[in-house]
């Protein structure tokens, strides 16, 4: 179950420090010292069933915050994984073959483009995508969505398993980081191509002992502005005009 948030865990050391947090309506975020902020989406339940394990403040390392990404209290998870993104969702950090997506308003395009060029001709399973399914009439092939929210009328968060066979490929976001489908899903895709792909997503090659194919993931170029932004509740669109996407391939 906790293999891949293990993995995930060591890749973050203990150089750099907190600045500041949030946990908005929308959207968690964590800015670092030296001005690099990480987003992540937020799950929030009916009732308080677990507490925190960590006591979350400015001047900690991203490392001590990332290691409640195991948390089941999805505040605390999210912000983990804010702080995991934090880490590596920096240009200076990624290979040279990385591809980098027009960035500001043009962001909003880029999931789109991405599915032009990769889903035409196939069946993909897609684990907590970033659209909803009215957004998403333009984009080719066949596509099944799987989310956890009940209110979203796509399937239930256990159909993956009836789903992924049927499939060609599978697609998450952090969405699946933060709610814990990524391991029972990679563990069912493993004779699958699999795609991690969000402004929530970690870009970090740990994923390939995982069976990664691909992995795409958002870089904050304008870190005060993003973070203003979901201080204020702001929407995904709010978000991606003020950074771009970037994937690395893992293929071998």
């Amino acid at each position: 179950m906790w293999d891949i948030y293990d993995r995930l865990i060591e890749t973050v050391d203990d150089s750099i420090k907190i600045r500041d947090f949030v946990v908005g309506v929308r959207y968690a975020a964590v800015l670092t010292e030296d001005g690099v902020l990480g987003v992540a989406p937020v799950i929030t339940e009916k009732w308080d069933r677990f507490p925190y394990e960590v006591d979350i403040e400015p001047g900690m390392s991203l490392s001590e915050m990332v290691a409640s990404l195991k948390a089941w209290n999805y505040h605390e998870s999210a912000l983990a994984l804010a702080a995991l993104n934090a880490f590596h969702n920096r240009a200076d950090r990624l290979s040279a073959d990385a591809v980098h997506y027009p960035g500001g308003r043009r962001s909003k395009g880029a999931f789109f483009k991405y599915c032009e060029a990769n889903t035409a001709g196939k069946r993909t399973v897609m684990i907590e995508p970033p659209y909803e399914r009215e957004e998403m009439s333009s984009v080719p092939g066949i596509y099944d969505i799987v989310r956890r929210d009940k209110s979203f009328r796509d399937y239930m968060f256990n159909a993956y398993e009836e789903l992924i066979p049927q499939s060609d490929q599978v697609l998450l976001s952090g969405m699946a980081i933060v709610d814990k489908l990524l391991s029972p899903v990679l563990k069912r895709a493993e004779n699958h191509r699999t795609i991690m792909w969000g402004l929530d997503v970690p870009i970090t090659t740990a994923f390939a002992d995982a069976g990664v194919a691909e992995v795409t993931g958002f870089i904050v170029d304008e870190p005060e502005k993003c973070m203003w932004a979901i201080k204020k509740s702001g929407n995904r669109d709010d978000i991606l005009k003020y950074g771009h996407f970037a994937t690395i391939n893992l293929e071998k």
